[in-house]
């Protein structure tokens, strides 16, 4: 009786190590360690993709790996919708840590750093980018995209910077990520030098179409004039 105790707790204990090893065996496969090595030479006519955190923040590799995801899946729609798309950098998504904290990305710092009218933190993240990077920060050469883990809406205009906050990172991890996708994919279009448009389309993404993404579209106005740009190319 002994015996068959021991060889049924042996059973069990057996099951119990299987069960725990494979359950950390795939979550360890869902959340791989992360390999961040800076470009340094990008690619010409790519887009470089930053993930800007605050200096009271830390890094969060949740938002990396959003950032990385949504930039990946537009990546395909351009070229579903343009034969044609962008080109990323090896690493896909560089982290930067920046020189001020959340509430400066947001706030309104002087018309010398944070432009006039209330898109603020556009140009607040573009001179952080600046500082940051120097000469490298080149839109003649390559289109930036800036996610910030500071709290502050959409604010993006043509030409050579995109940008978005926190609330759009939560909204790329939320159970229905796919407006925030759009709204990217937006914002990147604005990068690439697109203007809003002055008729309303509720399935331009452009327009009023873009929370329906991926079932919105580009107009042929739009794809006519992002074909010739040298960003986005055929792959």
């Amino acid at each position: 009786m002994r015996n068959l105790l021991i060889s049924a707790y042996t059973i069990v204990f057996a099951a119990g190590m299987f069960f725990l090893f494979n359950s950390c065996s795939k979550k360890h496969d869902n959340q791989e360690p992360l390999v961040i090595i800076p470009t340094t030479n990008p690619l010409p006519y790519s887009v470089l993709v930053y993930l800007i955190t605050p200096t009271d923040k830390t890094f969060n590799p949740d938002y990396y790996r959003a950032a990385k995801a949504c930039i990946q899946n537009l990546q395909t729609w351009y070229k579903a919708q343009l034969g044609k798309t962008f080109v990323l950098n090896p690493v896909v998504v560089d982290t930067l840590t920046g020189l001020h904290n959340s509430t400066w990305f947001e706030g309104n710092n002087g018309d010398s750093i944070s432009g006039t009218g209330s898109i603020h933190s556009y140009y607040n993240t573009k001179y952080e980018l600046q500082q940051l990077l120097g000469s490298r920060f080149d839109t003649a050469h390559f289109i930036f995209f800036a996610f910030v883990a500071s709290d502050f809406p959409d604010e993006t205009i043509p030409r050579g910077l995109a940008v978005e906050g926190s609330p759009n990172l939560d909204g790329l991890l939320s159970k229905f990520p796919d407006a925030y996708k759009g709204a990217d994919g937006h914002a990147l279009a604005h990068a690439f030098g697109l203007p809003e448009p002055s008729v309303v389309n509720d399935q331009a993404i452009m327009s009023t179409g873009w929370p329906k993404y991926p079932n919105c579209i580009f107009t042929q106005d739009e794809k006519d004039s992002l074909s010739a740009s040298p960003f986005l190319q055929s792959q």
